[in-house]
Order: structure tokens, then C-alpha cells, then sequence
């Protein structure tokens, strides 16, 4: 299968944390001296271009120990399959996501369309993955999927300490009057307004997303490009506009 999306040129964000994702869906390298850590792997068709871009920025896929699953959307899990074969990386995802990814369930979190997988470590809210130096924690945060997954870590950039925070699941397309009919996408607003309550009190300095369009990664990366200082991806103030804009847009299905 072909890869549906056309993917950039790979980039360093800032530190050890690298884009590896297409135009539309996000898939992040988190790199440590004992190996790597994958977040996402896009849509079915995608995992030899993230590879491929894996290996642009120097790094092995075969290094890659974990796979970290925002949630289960063939647009998130598309590669994942391929890219765990290959790799031999253990593939972590949401308790309440893991029928969907292991049947091609419809009428929990999934859709059809990708190659269902085993997962190897179910992630529960708490959790940290710990990797070389780098521990990377577990936020359950429903509402898009109920299984949806969020992911915390600590980057040092020019001698200072930074909160990362790629939040997993922003999109109310699950709302659609359609799709709640059908029960395909099996998230809810009541979920979903507790997570945003939970992601207001924390403390956040640089905003990754599942899909770029989330964060403006491609017009943070221009201004990068042009060394705008700071890092333009160090965001606490786009952080916090995004989440009222989300707040703002959930009233629309309450």
C-alpha cells in the first residue's frame, strides 16, 4: 500500500525530540542513549516514509524500543504493525483502546482500514515509560477515544528544563451526530470536558500534537528555519490559547 500523505523533510523540535510524521498526522521520535522511543505511526501505508525518516536524521529504527499509542485511530495505528515487525519495539497502548487495535473493533475506538496488532503493555493513567535517561508519563485523557492517551517529559534545551506535553486526542469530529449514531468512535463529551479541566492545571512549555495543524508544527518549524529565537516551539501562551479554544468548541456539543 502506498503511502497516502506526503511527508516532509524529517526535523529536530527542539533537544531529543524529532518530527517524523506526514503533512496532516504527527508521529514524534523521542531519541536516548539506550534507544527510542515512537509516538504514532500515521495512516496505513506510512511506516516505510516514517523509516525512511527515521533514518534522514541518522537514527536506526531498529533502536526503536517502544511504540506509544495516542489512540486508537487508523490514522495513529496505521503503521504500527509494520514498523513493530521490523523493529522488534514494544508496542504500549491505552487499556480501553486495546480491543479496538487487536480486533479492528468499530463499535469501541477503531476503524477499519488498518493491520490490528498485539499489544505488548497496556498503558494505564500514572504510568512511566523509562527509557535511558529519559521518563516519559502516562495521562489517561478520554473524550476522543476512551482509551485516548496523552504523554509527559522533560527536554533541557540552552541550560534550561522544559515540560513537553502531546496531548493525544483534540479533535470533536467524534461528536458528529453520525458518528455518535453509529457508535464507531466511542468517545464522549462528559469525558472529554474532564480531561480539558485536568490539561488546564498543567504546567506546559512546549505543546506537541497529534495532527500538526494542532500546534502549527510546520509554521513554528519556518520560523525556526529562520532562527527566530527562542525556539518558537517553547509555547506556554499557545498552550493555554489552545485549550480555551477547545473549551470554547466543546460548548457546541453539550
Amino acid at each position: 500500500m502506498q503511502a497516502r500523505d506526503s511527508f516532509p523533510h524529517a526535523f529536530r523540535v527542539i533537544d531529543d525530540v524529532y518530527y517524523v510524521g506526514s503533512r496532516s498526522v504527527s508521529s514524534h521520535l523521542v531519541t536516548t542513549e539506550k534507544g527510542h522511543v515512537l509516538i504514532d505511526t500515521c495512516n496505513p501505508g506510512d511506516a516505510p516514509s516514517i523509516m525512511k525518516s527515521i533514518r534522514d536524521l541518522g537514527f536506526d529504527p531498529k533502536d526503536i524500543k517502544y511504540i506509544l499509542t495516542t489512540h486508537a485511530h487508523h490514522d495513529h495505528v496505521g503503521g504500527t504493525k509494520m514498523i513493530a515487525e521490523e523493529t522488534g519495539a514494544k508496542v504500549c497502548v491505552g487499556e480501553a483502546d486495546v480491543e479496538a487495535v487487536e480486533t479492528g473493533s468499530t463499535t469501541r475506538a477503531g476503524l477499519t482500514g488498518f493491520a490490528t496488532f498485539k499489544v505488548d503493555q497496556t498503558l494505564r493513567e500514572g504510568d512511566v515509560i523509562t527509557l535511558g535517561s529519559k521518563a516519559m508519563r502516562v495521562y489517561h485523557t478520554p473524550g476522543h477515544t476512551p482509551g485516548c492517551c496523552s504523554f509527559g517529559f522533560k527536554v533541557n534545551h540552552e541550560g534550561k528544563v522544559y515540560d513537553v506535553f502531546l496531548f493525544g486526542g483534540a479533535g470533536f469530529n467524534v461528536f458528529e451526530e453520525e458518528n455518535l449514531r453509529r457508535g464507531i468512535y466511542g468517545g464522549t463529551v462528559q469525558d472529554y470536558g474532564r480531561t480539558l479541566d485536568r490539561l488546564e492545571t498543567l504546567k506546559v512549555d512546549i505543546w506537541l500534537g497529534a495532527h500538526p495543524h494542532r500546534n502549527d508544527t510546520f509554521r513554528k518549524l519556518e520560523l525556526l528555519q529562520k532562527g527566530a529565537t527562542p525556539n518558537p516551539f517553547i509555547d506556554p501562551a499557545g498552550w493555554k490559547a489552545f485549550l480555551k479554544g477547545l473549551r470554547s468548541g466543546l460548548m457546541k456539543y453539550r
